[in-house]
Protein backbone atom coordinates (compact mmCIF):
# COMPACT_ATOMS: atom_id res chain seq x y z
CA UNK A 1 0.00 0.00 0.00
CA UNK A 2 0.94 3.43 -1.00
CA UNK A 3 0.20 6.26 1.74
CA UNK A 4 -0.06 9.65 0.66
CA UNK A 5 1.67 12.28 2.59
CA UNK A 6 -0.70 14.50 4.58
CA UNK A 7 -0.28 17.15 2.18
CA UNK A 8 -2.53 15.51 -0.59
CA UNK A 9 -4.38 12.43 2.05
CA UNK A 10 -6.00 15.54 3.46
CA UNK A 11 -8.39 18.45 1.86
CA UNK A 12 -6.12 20.89 0.26
CA UNK A 13 -7.59 24.27 0.09
CA UNK A 14 -5.17 26.09 -2.85
CA UNK A 15 -4.56 29.73 -3.11
CA UNK A 16 -2.70 31.64 -4.94
CA UNK A 17 -0.18 32.10 -3.07
CA UNK A 18 0.57 28.57 -2.70
CA UNK A 19 -0.61 25.34 -1.35
CA UNK A 20 -2.24 25.23 2.37
CA UNK A 21 -2.50 21.62 3.87
CA UNK A 22 -5.75 21.25 5.89
CA UNK A 23 -5.10 19.24 8.72
CA UNK A 24 -5.86 15.00 7.93
CA UNK A 25 -8.56 13.30 9.74
CA UNK A 26 -5.91 10.36 10.87
CA UNK A 27 -4.22 13.68 12.37
CA UNK A 28 -7.05 14.78 14.13
CA UNK A 29 -7.54 11.65 15.63
CA UNK A 30 -4.41 11.76 17.50
CA UNK A 31 -4.66 14.78 18.56
CA UNK A 32 -6.76 14.55 21.51
CA UNK A 33 -6.34 17.77 23.01
CA UNK A 34 -9.53 19.98 24.77
CA UNK A 35 -9.94 21.77 21.54
CA UNK A 36 -10.11 18.89 19.46
CA UNK A 37 -12.85 16.99 21.84
CA UNK A 38 -15.48 19.49 19.98
CA UNK A 39 -14.83 17.83 16.81
CA UNK A 40 -14.60 13.81 18.19
CA UNK A 41 -16.15 11.24 19.05
CA UNK A 42 -14.59 10.30 22.51
CA UNK A 43 -17.38 7.73 23.17
CA UNK A 44 -17.07 5.32 20.19
CA UNK A 45 -20.47 5.33 17.84
CA UNK A 46 -22.90 3.03 19.16
CA UNK A 47 -26.45 3.15 16.80
CA UNK A 48 -29.10 1.25 18.81
CA UNK A 49 -32.32 2.38 16.80
CA UNK A 50 -32.08 3.45 13.42
CA UNK A 51 -33.52 6.56 11.41
CA UNK A 52 -37.06 5.89 10.60
CA UNK A 53 -36.80 7.95 7.52
CA UNK A 54 -33.43 7.70 6.50
CA UNK A 55 -32.33 3.92 4.49
CA UNK A 56 -29.22 2.75 3.64
CA UNK A 57 -29.89 1.95 -0.14
CA UNK A 58 -26.93 -0.25 -0.95
CA UNK A 59 -23.01 0.08 -0.09
CA UNK A 60 -19.85 0.06 -1.76
CA UNK A 61 -16.59 -0.84 -0.89
CA UNK A 62 -13.42 0.54 -3.08
CA UNK A 63 -9.22 -0.71 -2.67
CA UNK A 64 -6.56 0.56 -4.63
CA UNK A 65 -2.52 0.96 -3.37
CA UNK A 66 -3.65 4.09 -1.30
CA UNK A 67 -6.28 2.32 1.05
CA UNK A 68 -9.86 1.61 1.09
CA UNK A 69 -12.68 3.54 1.10
CA UNK A 70 -16.65 2.45 1.97
CA UNK A 71 -19.19 4.23 0.08
CA UNK A 72 -23.36 4.48 1.68
CA UNK A 73 -25.90 5.47 -0.69
CA UNK A 74 -28.70 7.01 1.40
CA UNK A 75 -32.55 7.37 0.66
CA UNK A 76 -34.31 10.07 2.95
CA UNK A 77 -38.11 9.84 2.22
CA UNK A 78 -38.32 12.72 5.55
CA UNK A 79 -37.59 16.22 5.80
CA UNK A 80 -33.55 17.31 6.26
CA UNK A 81 -32.13 15.96 9.06
CA UNK A 82 -28.45 17.11 10.71
CA UNK A 83 -25.71 15.31 12.33
CA UNK A 84 -26.87 11.64 11.48
CA UNK A 85 -25.36 8.92 12.58
CA UNK A 86 -24.05 6.10 10.07
CA UNK A 87 -22.23 2.92 11.16
CA UNK A 88 -20.71 1.23 8.67
CA UNK A 89 -18.61 -2.23 8.78
CA UNK A 90 -16.36 -3.69 6.54
CA UNK A 91 -16.61 -7.62 6.32
CA UNK A 92 -14.24 -10.13 5.42
CA UNK A 93 -13.88 -14.40 5.10
CA UNK A 94 -17.18 -15.74 6.24
CA UNK A 95 -18.74 -11.85 6.54
CA UNK A 96 -17.04 -11.41 9.62
CA UNK A 97 -16.29 -7.86 10.44
CA UNK A 98 -12.78 -7.03 10.25
CA UNK A 99 -13.17 -2.99 10.73
CA UNK A 100 -16.05 -0.46 11.74
CA UNK A 101 -15.98 2.98 12.51
CA UNK A 102 -17.16 2.47 16.42
CA UNK A 103 -13.77 3.25 17.43
CA UNK A 104 -13.72 5.71 20.27
CA UNK A 105 -11.46 9.34 19.11
CA UNK A 106 -12.58 9.37 15.46
CA UNK A 107 -13.24 12.79 13.61
CA UNK A 108 -16.90 13.66 13.68
CA UNK A 109 -16.95 13.33 10.18
CA UNK A 110 -16.55 9.61 10.20
CA UNK A 111 -18.93 8.85 11.87
CA UNK A 112 -22.20 10.75 10.90
CA UNK A 113 -23.20 13.28 8.01
CA UNK A 114 -23.67 16.75 8.54
CA UNK A 115 -26.92 17.43 6.24
CA UNK A 116 -29.38 14.60 4.79
CA UNK A 117 -31.38 16.86 2.48
CA UNK A 118 -34.55 14.41 1.27
CA UNK A 119 -34.12 11.95 -1.80
CA UNK A 120 -30.81 10.55 -2.52
CA UNK A 121 -27.43 11.46 -1.25
CA UNK A 122 -24.36 9.41 0.05
CA UNK A 123 -21.71 9.10 2.62
CA UNK A 124 -17.81 8.50 2.02
CA UNK A 125 -15.34 7.37 4.68
CA UNK A 126 -12.09 6.63 3.07
CA UNK A 127 -9.76 6.53 6.54
CA UNK A 128 -10.01 3.19 7.06
CA UNK A 129 -7.47 0.95 8.87
CA UNK A 130 -7.51 -2.69 7.90
CA UNK A 131 -4.71 -5.16 7.12
CA UNK A 132 -7.10 -7.78 5.59
CA UNK A 133 -8.65 -6.91 2.28
CA UNK A 134 -12.77 -5.97 2.24
CA UNK A 135 -15.16 -8.47 0.36
CA UNK A 136 -18.08 -6.21 1.19
CA UNK A 137 -19.82 -3.72 3.59
CA UNK A 138 -22.71 -3.20 5.86
CA UNK A 139 -23.87 0.32 6.93
CA UNK A 140 -26.98 1.24 9.82
CA UNK A 141 -28.28 4.96 10.25
CA UNK A 142 -29.15 6.41 13.23
CA UNK A 143 -31.51 8.76 14.76
CA UNK A 144 -30.76 12.77 14.64
CA UNK A 145 -31.47 14.71 17.61
CA UNK A 146 -30.28 17.81 15.98
CA UNK A 147 -32.98 20.21 15.10
CA UNK A 148 -33.01 22.19 12.11
CA UNK A 149 -33.94 25.65 13.01
CA UNK A 150 -32.48 27.68 9.59
CA UNK A 151 -32.29 27.63 6.28
CA UNK A 152 -29.05 25.78 5.36
CA UNK A 153 -26.10 27.93 3.91
CA UNK A 154 -25.52 27.71 0.63
CA UNK A 155 -21.84 25.88 -0.55
CA UNK A 156 -21.49 25.43 -4.57
CA UNK A 157 -18.87 23.99 -6.36
CA UNK A 158 -17.74 24.83 -9.41
CA UNK A 159 -15.33 24.35 -12.37
CA UNK A 160 -14.51 20.76 -11.42
CA UNK A 161 -12.44 18.94 -13.53
CA UNK A 162 -10.02 15.68 -13.12
CA UNK A 163 -6.60 15.90 -12.77
CA UNK A 164 -3.71 13.28 -11.73
CA UNK A 165 0.06 13.67 -9.91
CA UNK A 166 2.23 11.36 -8.66
CA UNK A 167 -0.44 10.71 -5.73
CA UNK A 168 -3.09 9.54 -7.87
CA UNK A 169 -6.05 10.97 -9.63
CA UNK A 170 -7.99 13.46 -7.95
CA UNK A 171 -11.15 16.32 -8.68
CA UNK A 172 -10.12 19.83 -8.64
CA UNK A 173 -12.53 22.92 -8.36
CA UNK A 174 -13.72 25.94 -6.54
CA UNK A 175 -15.72 26.25 -3.68
CA UNK A 176 -18.04 29.01 -2.39
CA UNK A 177 -19.42 30.03 0.32
CA UNK A 178 -22.66 31.43 -0.50
CA UNK A 179 -23.85 32.69 2.91
CA UNK A 180 -22.74 35.12 5.90
CA UNK A 181 -21.39 31.73 8.06
CA UNK A 182 -17.91 31.10 7.81
CA UNK A 183 -17.93 27.49 7.37
CA UNK A 184 -15.76 24.97 9.66
CA UNK A 185 -14.02 21.48 8.83
CA UNK A 186 -16.54 21.18 5.96
CA UNK A 187 -16.36 17.96 3.97
CA UNK A 188 -16.44 17.46 0.20
CA UNK A 189 -17.41 14.23 -0.93
CA UNK A 190 -17.15 13.23 -4.40
CA UNK A 191 -17.57 9.56 -6.07
CA UNK A 192 -17.37 8.37 -9.72
CA UNK A 193 -20.07 6.23 -11.20
CA UNK A 194 -20.55 3.81 -14.12
CA UNK A 195 -24.20 3.29 -14.16
CA UNK A 196 -25.11 1.25 -10.49
CA UNK A 197 -21.55 0.73 -10.47
CA UNK A 198 -19.32 3.01 -8.16
CA UNK A 199 -15.78 3.20 -9.64
CA UNK A 200 -14.06 5.96 -7.44
CA UNK A 201 -14.75 7.71 -4.00
CA UNK A 202 -13.04 10.42 -2.17
CA UNK A 203 -13.32 12.90 0.03
CA UNK A 204 -11.16 16.38 1.53
CA UNK A 205 -12.37 18.72 4.40
CA UNK A 206 -11.82 22.31 4.58
CA UNK A 207 -10.41 23.49 7.81
CA UNK A 208 -12.17 27.33 7.32
CA UNK A 209 -14.43 28.63 4.18
CA UNK A 210 -15.28 32.35 4.89
CA UNK A 211 -18.10 33.64 2.97
CA UNK A 212 -17.86 35.15 -0.30
CA UNK A 213 -16.98 37.39 -2.00
CA UNK A 214 -12.74 36.47 -1.05
CA UNK A 215 -9.59 38.00 -2.13
CA UNK A 216 -9.18 34.97 -3.99
CA UNK A 217 -11.13 32.00 -5.37
CA UNK A 218 -10.82 28.89 -2.71
CA UNK A 219 -9.25 25.74 -4.57
CA UNK A 220 -10.09 22.29 -3.57
CA UNK A 221 -8.37 19.26 -4.62
CA UNK A 222 -10.15 15.49 -3.75
CA UNK A 223 -7.95 12.65 -3.92
CA UNK A 224 -10.18 9.31 -5.01
CA UNK A 225 -9.66 5.96 -3.81
CA UNK A 226 -10.06 3.53 -6.93
CA UNK A 227 -10.41 4.57 -10.60
CA UNK A 228 -12.35 7.54 -11.52
CA UNK A 229 -12.30 8.17 -14.98
CA UNK A 230 -15.04 7.42 -17.51
CA UNK A 231 -17.46 7.80 -15.07
CA UNK A 232 -19.77 10.21 -14.26
CA UNK A 233 -18.80 11.75 -11.07
CA UNK A 234 -21.07 13.44 -8.36
CA UNK A 235 -19.97 15.20 -5.28
CA UNK A 236 -21.75 17.16 -2.29
CA UNK A 237 -20.49 19.87 0.47
CA UNK A 238 -23.26 20.10 3.07
CA UNK A 239 -22.60 22.94 5.58
CA UNK A 240 -21.21 22.44 8.31
CA UNK A 241 -21.97 25.49 10.59
CA UNK A 242 -25.37 26.69 10.42
CA UNK A 243 -25.25 29.53 12.62
CA UNK A 244 -22.56 32.47 13.46
CA UNK A 245 -21.79 31.30 16.56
Amino acid sequence: MIFRSVLTAAALLVTANGLSACESTQDTSQRLSLNAKKLLNVEGLKVTKQNSQIKVASTATLHDQYGSAVVVNLVNRGKTQLNVPIAVALLGKKKKTIWDNSLAGLDISLISAAVVEPGRSFWVNNQIQSQELPSGSKAKVGISDTPLKAPLPKIVLSKEALNSDVSGAYLGGIITNNSKIPQKRLVISCISTSGSKIKAAGRAIIERLLPAPTKKPNLFRVYFIGNPKGGSLKCQAPPTTLTGE
